[in-house]
C-alpha cells in the first residue's frame, strides 16, 4: 500500500504485522517474535475460529503482558499472502507514533446508547487533553457479529465520537454462524463489543472498498424484520428465490460457499492509511 508522505519511514516502522497458522501450538509467541518486540500502544488480533480459543486469552495475557490487545474471530483473514482461512493475523501500533484507550461494552443486550455516547465524548476529550502533541485521531470498533446490535451500537458510538473517523467490523465464525467472539485483553466475550480510541501524529484517512458492480436491476424489499436484520420478501416474492431469479441463477444454487455455481455473500473491508509527519 502506498503511504503518502512517508518517505523517511517504511510502513513496517509504524504498523507492524504478523500471521501464523491457527493450529500452531505456540501461536501467540510466534506472533510476538514476528512483531519484533517493539513497545506497542495496541495489538489487534484477527483469529480464525479454528484456533484454540479456550487457551488463547491466557496466552495473550502471558506473552503480551500489559499491552492493550483487542480482536475478534473471523470468517477469513487478510495477511501478506492475501485472503486466507485458518490463520491468526496480528497488527500492532507502536507507542512512538500512537496512544490508545480501549472501551469494552460487555453486554449489548443491556447497553445504554445515551450513556455510551456521553462516555465517549468524555473519553475523547480526555485523550485530547492528555496528548495535545498528537493532532490526529480515529476509532476502531469490533462487535459480536451475531448480536444483531451492530447498527444500534454504531449509531451510539458515532454520536459520541462526533467528527472522529471510525472503522471496524463484526466478528465472524467462518460460514457456521453459531458463535462469534470479541477479544479484549485476556478475555473472549460473546454479545460484546470493544472500541479503541487512537491518537497519533500520523495523518489518517479511513476508506472502504468492495467488489460490488452496480447494475440497472432494482429490488424493493417488501417484507423485513429490521430488528433481526432479516429480509423475507423482495418485490413481494420470497426473498431468496427472487434474488436468485433477478441474478439469473437457480435458487437451489444459493449457498454460503463461493464457487462458480453458488451465490456467495458480498463483504467489505475498512482500511486505514497513516503517515508519520513532523519528524
Amino acid at each position: 500500500m502506498s503511504i503518502p508522505g512517508a518517505s523517511r519511514f517504511t510502513q513496517d516502522e509504524f504498523v507492524s504485522r504478523a500471521s501464523v497458522a491457527a493450529g500452531e501450538p505456540q501461536a501467540v509467541e510466534r506472533l510476538a517474535q514476528q512483531l519484533r518486540g517493539e513497545p506497542f500502544a495496541l495489538i489487534m488480533l484477527f483469529v480464525s475460529p479454528a484456533a484454540d480459543l479456550e487457551r488463547l486469552p491466557q496466552e495473550i495475557a502471558r506473552v503480551f503482558g500489559g499491552v492493550p490487545v483487542i480482536g475478534c474471530t473471523t470468517a477469513g483473514e487478510i495477511s501478506e499472502m492475501g485472503y486466507e482461512e485458518g490463520t491468526i493475523v496480528a497488527l500492532a501500533l507502536p507507542s512512538r507514533f500512537f496512544r490508545v484507550d480501549t472501551i469494552f461494552v460487555p453486554d449489548l443486550k443491556q447497553f445504554d446508547p445515551p450513556g455510551l455516547s456521553h462516555a465517549l465524548v468524555q473519553a475523547r476529550a480526555d485523550m485530547a487533553q492528555r496528548h495535545p502533541e498528537l493532532p490526529h485521531e480515529f476509532a476502531m470498533l469490533l462487535v459480536d457479529g451475531l448480536s444483531q446490535k451492530e447498527d444500534e451500537l454504531a449509531s451510539a458510538v458515532a454520536a459520541g465520537l462526533g467528527p472522529m473517523s471510525m472503522l471496524g467490523g463484526s466478528a465472524g465464525d467462518g460460514a457456521r454462524f453459531r458463535q462469534t467472539f470479541v477479544l479484549e485483553g485476556g478475555r473472549l466475550a460473546r454479545n460484546a463489543a470493544v472500541l479503541a480510541l487512537v491518537r497519533t501524529e500520523c495523518p489518517v484517512r479511513v476508506f472502504n472498498f468492495d467488489h460490488l458492480v452496480p447494475t440497472e436491476i432494482r429490488m424493493v424489499v417488501t417484507d423485513a424484520d429490521p430488528h433481526r436484520r432479516i429480509v423475507r420478501q423482495i418485490n413481494a416474492e420470497p426473498a431468496a428465490w427472487e434474488y436468485a431469479r433477478l441474478l439469473g441463477k437457480d435458487p437451489q444454487q444459493l449457498g454460503p460457499s463461493p464457487s462458480p455455481h453458488t451465490l456467495s455473500p458480498c463483504g467489505w473491508e475498512h482500511v486505514i492509511m497513516c503517515a508519520p509527519s513532523g519528524r
